[in-house]
């Protein structure tokens, strides 16, 4: 979606502005805009942007919220960035407080519940530049059947699936709701944390994700989650090497763990992830396991200005591979800071640095430093 999708979101935004007035209070508009010039180390690595020639970007999220009453309403995000193509990340109807233990639902496409990245997607509210490590970096896994050599060979290249599958939309339905200090959700999905399927239009796979979420606010400034995630990540429509199998019985299973705590000038979230795959390789199947973390915090020095930093990485199990067992991927660090100026309210300039290390293959060096203006209205 390119010229067509412009032409929509103009639209959206007169149709908005002039609803607006005929309806006063039903509809809200908002967004956020971003501009940035970048310089990324020289390399092949997955992490080099533009082969490190020094670029400019920019990105624009156009928030729509619409509301029937008090318990009925739509809400949508739309994505556009420098490459001018339009992406509808958010875009589900949503009903609250259904039972009496207050009970909602959501259906369409929405950020599903597993971890607690949040509005730390957008760059408004993201203290640094990119997202951690597990969203954004493919790894040698496909979302189809492969080879052993396939997989050897793409090790360190990034060319396979992510951990999780960057800001985590899908297509599907959702129930959420509170008892206490208990938050709880369960989503169904089309595709996995994986390999969603938030840029087609139906389920790739006879088995369609699931997800069950809790967490807990013991006290003031302190949450603890957990999600569970399992369903069907092969394309049953791409070929198939060796042998015969069926999609729907190689799933991916996926546990997280999660945190934030916020003390003061302080913020803190963290994150673990870990996952296992079952893959049809050419004569047998095999199981890979990855691990994936970050660790982010957020400091204000003074009322306008803050100081953020974030290590995340991704470790690779053993798999039978080659000649014996071996990692399926190179593990890979990434140590992310910077700092933040609130020029305005909502205007914020931010200046980021970021170091990433791959165990193995011929470049396992990267780096980018950014500079970044967001603002929000």
């Amino acid at each position: 979606m390119k010229r067509d999708g412009l032409c929509l979101l103009l639209a959206i935004c007169l149709a908005s502005s002039t609803g607006a007035g005929q309806i006063s209070g039903q509809i809200t508009l908002g967004g956020a805009t971003e501009v940035h010039a970048l310089k990324s180390a020289s390399t092949e690595s997955p992490r080099a942007v533009n082969s490190g020639r020094p670029s400019f970007g920019w990105r624009t999220d156009m928030f729509l919220t619409a509301s029937v009453s008090d318990k009925v309403g739509a809400v949508s995000d739309v994505r556009v960035m420098d490459n001018q193509y339009v992406s509808f990340d958010y875009l589900a109807i949503r009903m609250v407080d259904l039972t009496p233990i207050g009970l909602n639902l959501q259906a369409g496409k929405f950020d599903i519940p597993f971890g607690n990245l949040g509005q730390r997607r957008f760059p408004r509210r993201n203290p640094l530049f990119g997202l951690p490590l597990m969203y954004e970096y493919s790894t040698s896994l496909p979302e189809h059947s492969t080879t052993e050599e396939d997989v050897l060979a793409g090790r360190g290249k990034g060319h396979g699936m992510r951990l999780l599958d960057g800001g985590m939309y899908n297509l599907g339905a959702m129930v959420d709701g509170s008892v206490g200090f208990l938050d709880y959700a369960l989503a169904l999905t089309s595709g996995t944390v994986s390999a969603t399927s938030s840029y087609g239009y139906a389920n790739f796979n006879s088995d369609p994700g699931k997800i069950v979420r809790m967490a807990v606010t013991p006290e003031t400034g302190l949450t603890i989650g957990a999600s569970y995630a399992w369903g069907g990540y092969l394309d049953d429509s791409a070929p198939v090497y060796g042998r015969k199998v069926d999609a729907g019985d190689y799933e991916q299973k996926a546990i997280d763990l999660d945190m934030e705590f916020s003390r003061g000038h302080l913020v803190l979230d963290g994150e673990g992830v870990y996952s296992a795959w079952r893959v049809p390789l050419e004569t047998r199947d095999a199981v890979f396991k990855a691990f994936g973390y970050y660790l982010e915090g957020k400091y204000t020095i003074v009322p306008r200005l803050y100081g953020a930093f974030r290590v995340s990485g991704l470790h690779f199990g053993d798999a039978p591979l080659g000649q014996g067992e071996q990692r399926w991927d190179y593990d890979t660090t990434e140590w992310e800071g910077g700092i933040g100026f609130f020029v305005e309210k909502d205007v914020l300039l931010k200046i980021v640095r970021r170091e990433t290390r791959i165990s193995g293959g011929t470049r396992p060096k990267d780096n980018l430093t950014v500079m970044q203006l967001v603002v929000a209205y």
